[in-house]
């Protein structure tokens, strides 16, 4: 199995109900820290704007695992990508590894307690782990659940394909907006997007 997100753009209606329920479920502070973000890009073609919601893609290659000097991410059986805060060493390699710019590293504000039992280092890294304690007891993912346009789904990679026909992986001749720190293309992520469509209007507004 192969767990993924699906995505699709004409179903969102750029909200941030999932970003904001992400961070609330996780106890994210304010900051620079975001496991999900929402941006919404202007296009030189129909439909002109196009909103996409993203996390960890927990690529089937991950960039920021083989990066990591410390050990500290690992990748689950299911393709869930997690990472050991306890073990990371803050040494950031996965920050510009990762060509989605999903790690995150907070700072003194929005993680104010040193010297957390649970870690060496003042701030470790975080992201998104797709939930994974709802998912193994059989739950929606945070994100799923609070999409008021049924924009996101979380299943089974070849299921997602096959109950979603005309899903494609994220990639970057078609959505070069998803990359941001690098041109890596092998990490071969775990996100499938259905491309929002222009809206056909008929009739006149005489």
């Amino acid at each position: 199995m192969r767990m993924a997100f699906f995505f699709d753009q004409s179903r969102c209606i750029g909200c941030n109900a999932c970003t904001v329920a992400c961070k609330d479920w996780y106890g994210v502070n304010p900051g620079r820290v975001r496991y999900r973000t929402q941006t919404t890009y202007e296009t030189d073609e129909a439909p002109f704007f196009a909103s996409l919601v993203m996390s960890c893609n927990h690529c089937e290659k991950p960039a920021c695992m083989t990066a990591c000097g410390a050990g500290a991410i690992t990748k689950r059986s299911d393709g869930i990508v997690v990472v050991d805060r306890s073990k990371c060493q803050e040494l950031h390699s996965c920050l510009t590894a990762c060509p989605f710019g999903a790690p995150g590293v907070a700072d003194d504000t929005q993680e104010p307690v040193k010297g957390n039992e649970k870690w060496d280092y003042s701030h470790p890294m975080q992201k998104c782990n797709m939930c994974v304690e709802l998912l193994d007891k059989g739950e929606k993912t945070v994100c799923e659940r609070s999409c008021v346009g049924h924009a996101i789904e979380v299943g089974d990679y070849d299921e997602l394909l096959r109950r979603h026909p005309g899903a494609v992986q994220v990639s970057k001749d078609l959505f070069p907006y998803a990359y941001k720190n690098n041109n890596d293309t092998t990490t071969n992520p775990s996100f499938l997007i259905k491309p929002r469509k222009s809206l056909v209007i008929e009739g006149s507004l005489d």
